[in-house]
């Protein structure tokens, strides 16, 4: 069994971490994380993993954050969550094909639009501002949110419900399946197949409720997003976000 520590310990160990300090030599961002960690007294034994991307594979649950804030019906992420910014291709070899991209970075999210990391950029542990917590992804922040298997973040029972199921999934329909989100009104691809969010300048696409560039959209999907394509009409593909069957250009896919 994991060893369990509070949101707020983690948090209170990042702000001492960042009086100290600690350059990037001393401290990657992996190594902050977890100095972190076994300063609330998680054994190095547990959370000294192979990387980011180890850290990113290991939680309980991944999502961007529009996901997170969605199904636990938060305008904010939780304090306490892993901040990740996952590229699309570049994860090392053993875990090449698995779906769940490089997670380049890793941080701490302390609540407030601040994230807890040490950068290479800045030269050592820092703060970074550059995600602001909500429902929004800033183009090129911190666009994936993991739940650690040691931090109780102060969830709710039902919370934790809704993340554990289908992660694409509202609290309402959390324990629907993705494959029952297709409607009538789309020409149904002839077996499941995903697609991958690409746009020209790196930013999010708009999910649109109809297949129709003027169409109401109150999501965006982040570029590089994997996501299930249920059928197309009218130069749009159906896609499964957020628990509902939505519209993306064509142009905005790239088939796997």
């Amino acid at each position: 069994m994991a060893t369990k520590i509070t949101n707020a310990a983690l948090i209170a160990a990042c702000e001492q971490l960042l009086t100290e300090g600690i350059t990037y030599a001393q401290m990657d961002c992996q190594a902050a994380v977890e100095e972190a960690l076994m300063r609330c007294g998680v054994p190095a034994s547990e959370c000294n993993l192979a990387g980011s991307n180890a850290h990113y594979r290991a939680c309980v649950w991944r999502g961007t954050p529009e996901q997170c804030c969605e199904l636990l019906g938060v305008r904010e992420v939780p304090a306490g969550a892993f901040m990740f910014i996952v590229l699309p291709s570049g994860e090392p070899a053993k875990y090449q094909g698995d779906g769940y991209g490089n997670a380049d970075h890793i941080g701490i999210y302390m609540g407030g639009g601040q994230t807890f990391n040490s950068s290479s950029s800045r030269g050592g542990v820092e703060v970074s501002t550059k995600f602001g917590g909500n429902k929004a992804v800033p183009n090129g922040g911190w666009n994936m949110v993991g739940l650690s298997r040691w931090v109780d973040c102060g969830l709710t029972a039902a919370q934790l419900a809704a993340l554990t199921g289908n992660a694409n999934a509202t609290p309402e329909d959390a324990a629907t399946p993705a494959q029952e989100a297709p409607t009538a009104s789309a020409e149904p691809a002839a077996s499941p197949c995903y697609g991958v969010v690409v746009t020209p300048d790196g930013g999010p696409v708009r999910a649109r409720e109809q297949p129709r560039k003027d169409a109401v959209w109150k999501y965006a999907i982040p570029n590089g997003t994997q996501v299930l394509v249920l059928g197309e009409r009218n130069g749009f593909h159906q896609v499964h976000w957020l628990g509902k069957a939505r519209w993306v250009q064509k142009g905005f896919l790239q088939m796997m």
